[in-house]
């Protein structure tokens, strides 16, 4: 099996809940960091085009998404599990939940100003040509609010004694949970809300000794030649995970519904109804599969 890589910057939330996978799974990984703004070449050379952090490389896999790090990492490493004790759907709907409270402090942030610098807010502002970024210092005190009424459930989901969220065994609903709210440390208005949640303070402290795994440096470049000179994985084909009228094969773009991720173009593979995966061709990295979940994105046809 190849090495796993992450390519991620280290402020970023997201990649934290990657990392602790690899550290609730004790696995040894290597770490590639990339620009927090765009230009991003050598990650858009493995992706596609896919720009946001972190994605996750095995090989010539590439994998986007969160949730598509974590449904690879399961299979491919099921001990210790992210779903220690089943009800998949309890732990993916209380991770999305939590994930609720990382734009709540985006929010906040750029609201009230003095962590994201000039750069950072234009490039996001490429992201999300909709949004109006200088209205957000008008629902910061929303925000807040916000903010507040997720801590205050996830205080009281604890308030019986259990030491993670869904009992004594932590799950991927605490790594996803602990990410954004780790994140509110960063600024000092949204760090004082936190301190008002002694419980939640408690378990984001036995999350974070859960730890990173075991963590080596590895240059960018390397990544792409490790790559080019592997295979992607064997994906069992089941066409019952097409969309109607399309085919293994067919040219298709997959288009995330968060704008600003980036399109990315292929052709379509078939894997499991829990995932998209398409086969490209990279001038520097060769034939690689792009790996995104179905939740959040479309595949469709081109063409």
């Amino acid at each position: 099996m190849h090495e796993i890589i992450l390519h991620y910057y280290d402020m970023s939330p997201y990649a934290e809940k990657v990392r602790l996978m690899f550290g609730l799974k004790g696995l040894p990984w290597r770490s590639v960091q990339i620009p927090i703004i765009m230009p991003k070449p050598d990650l858009t050379e493995l992706t596609g085009g896919f720009r946001r952090t972190p994605v996750m490389q095995i090989g010539a896999d590439i994998y986007c998404d969160t949730k598509a790090c974590a449904r690879a990492l399961e299979r491919l490493h099921p001990k210790p599990s992210l779903f220690p004790d089943g009800n998949p759907a309890t732990v993916w709907g209380l991770s999305r939940w939590a994930e609720t409270s990382f734009m709540m402090a985006v929010t906040v942030f750029l609201g009230t100003g003095g962590l994201f610098d000039e750069a950072f807010i234009e490039d996001r502002k490429k992201m999300a040509p909709g949004v109006d970024f200088s209205k957000a210092g008008e629902v910061v005190p929303a925000k807040l609010l916000q903010l507040r009424a997720n801590l205050d459930l996830l205080e009281e989901q604890l308030a019986d004694g259990r030491l993670f969220l869904l009992g004594n065994v932590p799950s991927l609903a605490d790594l996803s949970a602990y990410h954004p709210h780790m994140f509110l440390k960063f600024h000092p208005t949204a760090k004082t809300l936190l301190e008002s949640f002694e419980r939640v303070q408690a378990w984001m402290q036995r999350v974070g000794t859960i730890g990173h795994g075991e963590r080596t440096e590895l240059a960018s470049s390397d990544a792409i030649d490790i790559a080019r000179n592997a295979s992607p994985a064997t994906i069992e084909c089941d066409e019952s995970t097409l969309p109607d009228g399309l085919a293994v094969g067919a040219p298709v773009v997959v288009v995330p519904e968060e704008p600003g991720s980036g399109i990315v173009s292929g052709t379509l593979l078939a894997s499991d109804v829990q995932e998209i995966a398409i086969r490209r061709q990279s001038e520097r990295a060769g034939e690689l599969v792009v790996h995104f979940p179905r939740e959040d994105y479309l595949v469709v046809a081109t063409g």
